[in-house]
């Protein structure tokens, strides 16, 4: 890749299999964490493009096409106007995006994990970074949305700058931007822990048909972990038993011993966890729980019929309902 080339990719969504929290907080405010982390195939699409800056202040071209999307521009792609090049002079990125929800300055891990490049090689003022987001993954729900979309910008990044880092070196600054993007640089299914630094490659999962579905409350992952260390309960992690099942292909014992630490503290705010979990094994998921901090619930389904069932009943209950599936990897590049 050269500079001045786009390069468009699909970032994928994950979803917690198993997780177990400790109390006890490291030194760094963080909990331990054991997670076996799965990619599914709902994602975003974000596309990247790099000019160089010259120091010249100026409004990009929409990366959008078509005119079913709105715009939403950070720093030099807002209107024009004095804190518009202000900040565009001080680091050169611009952010749209098609959800309005979404923040577009420093508080995005995208912005960050862009930052982030600039700064550790020196390259602020000398480009010019512009990043279109198509969300298409619930916003704070415990699909890591906004982490699969920093991971990608990193991984992107690397690409149209020939930084030539490692998956490793990814990995450890993707650590520095949140605590899923180590996950995410590469995705698949993998043994988590630490605080999300720690991330062992597992055999694939196979193809399993995966419905997603979220009543629309959202809650911040900071939040659901203070709730958990006042009212949750700390127990015995069983991830090796669970990475045996998948090593041995045991998929029938490992799905009959998944869980999730933080589901309990959730349901109490939100009694739609447990409706949405009943109500997919009603119409025929084998393997239904909530994923990460939540509040979106997971439901696996062994044929598309059976999939298609699940949606249809859970369609219900709430408008935001997702027929999805395992995947291999975080990121796939369409071009």
């Amino acid at each position: 890749m050269t500079i001045g080339e786009r390069i468009t990719v699909k970032s994928a969504g994950k979803i917690n299999l198993y997780l177990n929290v400790s109390k006890k907080l490291r030194p760094d405010g963080y909990h331990e964490i054991k997670s076996i982390m799965q990619s599914v195939s709902l994602s975003d699409e974000l596309t990247f493009s790099i000019t160089p800056s010259f120091g010249i202040c100026r409004h990009p071209v929409s990366l959008y096409k078509g005119n079913d999307s709105k715009k939403f521009n950070s720093g030099y792609g807002s209107a024009p106007g004095k804190d518009a090049d202000k900040n565009f002079q001080s680091n050169g990125i611009s952010i749209e995006c098609n959800n309005i929800d979404i923040p577009l300055n420093e508080k995005n891990l995208v912005h960050k994990a862009a930052l982030l490049i600039l700064k550790k090689f020196n390259l602020e003022k000398k480009y010019n970074i512009e990043i279109n987001i198509k969300k298409s993954i619930p916003v704070s729900a415990g699909m890591a949305g906004g982490s699969t979309n920093a991971a990608a910008t990193l991984v992107c990044l690397n690409k149209l700058l020939n930084l030539k880092l490692t998956e490793k070196e990814l990995q450890a600054l993707g650590n520095e931007v949140g605590s899923d993007v180590p996950f995410c640089i590469s995705g698949g299914t993998a043994l988590v822990e630490g605080k999300g630094e720690i991330v062992s490659r597992l055999p694939d999962m196979p193809f399993f048909w995966v419905v997603l579905a979220i009543n629309g409350k959202k809650f911040s992952s900071g939040d659901v972990y203070d709730r958990f260390d006042l009212i949750g309960t700390e127990r015995s992690s069983k991830h090796k038993t669970l990475v045996e099942n998948l090593v041995q292909k045991k998929y029938s014992d490992f799905f009959s011993n998944i869980d999730n630490d933080l589901e309990t503290v959730v349901s109490y705010e939100d009694l739609m966890v447990d409706t949405l979990k009943n109500k997919a094994i009603t119409y025929g998921s084998f393997a239904s729980q909530m994923t990460g901090s939540g509040p979106a619930v997971f439901a696996f389904c062994n044929d598309l019929s059976s999939a298609k069932k699940v949606c249809s009943g859970l369609g219900e209950l709430t408008d935001k309902v997702f027929l999805s599936h395992t995947i291999p990897g975080s990121l796939n590049f369409l071009n």
